[in-house]
């Protein structure tokens, strides 16, 4: 099986054989063997773990993304960022933290631009309401 990792800016890992990749979606941890069915799914910032054909297990922190199986023979991975390392405690305690904190302030920025949306639209719908139809717009009548 091969396994492809890939980012906007770099080829992070493309190994031929793997044994076995154990990966993170939101449902939980899964694993994939060889002749796995073909699969899509999106994955939440954590590390990926792969054996090569030594045996030797290899880790890569990923910031989410998408994997996908193709043919029973390739898994490809294509993420915004990713750090391969041998040292799992490394990556835990360094790039994880980092991921998790980069994803939480993205979604509070997230929730702040629904917010000041919501705003504008309601600024929007009043100043309708209150100066009546201009230039051919409907008047919005309460319901």
């Amino acid at each position: 099986m091969r396994l492809t990792i890939v980012t906007p800016a770099a080829l992070i890992a493309e190994v031929d054989p793997v044994r076995h990749v154990r990966a993170e979606d939101p449902t939980g941890s899964f694993g994939i063997l060889p002749g796995h069915a073909d699969l899509l799914t999106v994955l939440v910032v954590s590390v990926l773990v792969y054996r090569d054909e030594a045996g030797r297990e290899r880790f890569v922190a990923v910031r989410g993304g998408v994997l996908t199986v193709r043919e029973r023979r390739a898994v490809e991975v294509l993420t915004r960022e990713a750090v391969a390392s041998d040292d799992l405690d490394q990556l835990e305690r360094d790039v994880l933290v980092r991921y998790r904190r980069t994803a939480a302030a993205e979604e509070e920025a997230a929730r702040g631009l629904r917010r000041l949306e919501g705003a504008l639209l309601c600024r929007v719908a009043d100043h309708l309401r209150i100066t009546g139809p201009r230039h051919g717009v409907p008047r919005l009548e309460p319901r």
